[in-house]
């Protein structure tokens, strides 16, 4: 299938839009309504089946939300928490709808299940041609939500947040009637509403065939009626939020701290905060990722996401810090420490390069515990030559001690941090852990040193294979071949 051009139909629907804006006079704004969704909470009722009070909760956040704008977020963020692909969630779903027929709310959750159903059975459609089977699936799956949407919307006319499911399924299946409708839908209902606006802007993304001049004309357009709805000004944040996005993805992380701190400003949302962690966390700023789970569960109390990804921040920094620790140790045993190093004479110069050279001889011929005791002789003399690690951990790793090998790469990359092989290494033995995180920032920081070399795209994509992240996956293992390196076409023909 062609990419849709979403952004021949923008005059249209802006025109639309504003016809139905003018014609509402009552806006209603007069709720005070500021709880905030626990979705640790919604989860425990939905998976203990308390579909009476859950339904009441849900429905309360809706009538809020009609009652005043302010309340939108409530909506989507408690219908959220049904966005996924947890198989135990179809049976109790399936009873929700039966014990109550009659209520909009299991409509939607599960709507929301079947769309996280159908991204799961896309996988990497936008990047490369799926086979038949994959692609009919997806649209399966977008055919049962769609079901339930429509039954739901015949229940409540006023849910936004089905009208951005809409779009949502008419971008991955680019039917661009189904996202036009649902906009002009909604706005008929909520002519001053956010969040299917937000979702319709999302469509024109570069990724998705539109451009951030496009995005802009947009948002620019929805300024008119920021007036009635404060709210409206925040899609502001959406272009440098999917910045970041892309900056993530690429393992620029700096940059996307830059620009999620940009969409801050427009935005107070709470993805935008979980976003920037994550990219502080890749940083290895753990002090700043935190700050920002913390404010993220301000807003969003009990996310289950952001507590996973705020423990996982902690459970790294505390692997951090006990690494720096073993490296101080490290370094007092090697004789290294934090001094400028002191002047070695002629004759130690001699004496250490004779204990590489015997090294080498030893590791050459495969007696790797000689060589390890010569190169830490080596080391003691000389302890700051990056090179006596680097090979110290090739004879540990050859000795399956992948524990000593991975500080010895430490220490090398600490002198010399453009040790590419050291760093590849170290991605194997993290990999191999199954510590995914580690190991991709370790194969992201050998891509910022060298952008072509194929093969670190390659590996790359092993690691999220087997992190379970498959779209990622095929995307970095087809840039690979595209840069030339055959083991990545082979494997790439194969799983096309």
């Amino acid at each position: 299938m062609n990419r849709m051009k979403i952004h021949l139909g923008i005059s249209t629907v802006l025109i639309i839009l504003f016809i139905i804006a003018l014609s509402v006079s009552s806006v209603g704004q007069t709720s005070q309504f500021r709880r905030k969704v626990d979705k640790s909470e919604i989860l425990l009722q939905f998976q203990k089946q308390l579909f009476k009070p859950l339904n009441s909760k849900l429905e309360e956040f809706q009538q809020a939300f009609e009652e005043d704008y302010q309340a939108e977020d409530y909506v989507f963020d408690a219908f959220e928490v049904f966005k996924k692909t947890d198989s135990t969630f179809e049976p109790i779903l399936q009873n929700w709808v039966k014990q109550f027929p009659d209520s909009y709310a299991p409509y939607v959750a599960r709507a929301e299940y079947y769309c996280a159903c159908a991204l799961q059975a896309r996988g990497n459609k936008r990047a490369i041609e799926k086979d038949q089977n994959e692609y009919k699936e997806m649209e399966r799956y977008y055919s049962l939500a769609l079901l339930d949407i429509d039954q739901a919307l015949k229940m409540n006319i006023k849910m936004d947040v089905c009208y951005a499911l809409k779009v949502e399924i008419g971008m991955a299946l680019e039917k661009e009637e189904l996202i036009t409708n649902a906009l002009v839908e909604a706005s008929k209902n909520h002519p001053y509403g956010y969040r299917v606006k937000l979702k319709y802007v999302q469509t024109l993304t570069p990724r998705n065939g539109g451009s951030y001049e496009k995005m802009e004309g947009f948002i620019t357009s929805c300024g008119k009626i920021a007036v009635y709805n404060p709210k409206i000004k925040e899609l502001s944040a959406a272009i440098p939020a999917d910045k970041g996005s892309v900056f993530s993805y690429l393992g620029k992380y700096s940059q996307a701290v830059s620009m999620y701190t940009e969409a801050l400003k427009y935005s107070n949302c709470h993805s935008y905060y979980a976003d920037r962690g994550d990219a502080y966390a890749k940083l290895q700023d753990y002090n700043h990722a935190l700050e920002d789970y913390d404010r993220a569960l301000e807003l969003s109390p009990n996310d289950p996401e952001y507590l996973l990804h705020k423990t996982q921040a902690i459970a790294q920094q505390n692997r951090f810090i006990q690494a720096q620790k073993m490296m101080r140790q490290s370094k007092q045993t090697d004789t290294y420490d934090d001094r400028p190093p002191k002047q070695t004479s002629k004759d130690e110069n001699e004496q250490a390069i004779r204990h590489a050279q015997k090294a080498n001889e030893f590791m050459s011929t495969e007696k790797y515990e000689q060589a390890i005791s010569e190169y830490t002789e080596a080391i003691r003399i000389l302890p700051n030559e990056y090179v006596l690690y680097h090979n110290r951990a090739l004879c540990y790793q050859r000795m399956n001690n992948d524990e000593a090998a991975l500080e010895d790469f430490l220490r090398a990359i600490e002198r010399k941090r453009d040790d590419i092989q050291a760093y590849i290494i170290i991605t194997s033995i993290y990999a191999n852990r199954g510590a995914y995180d580690d190991a991709l920032n370790s194969i992201n920081a050998v891509i910022a040193i060298k952008p072509d070399y194929a093969e670190a795209y390659y590996d790359r994509g092993k690691v999220y294979d087997k992190k379970g992240m498959t779209v990622e996956a095929v995307q970095d293992i087809r840039q690979a071949c595209e840069m030339g390196y055959q083991k990545a076409c082979r494997e790439y023909k194969i799983n096309k």
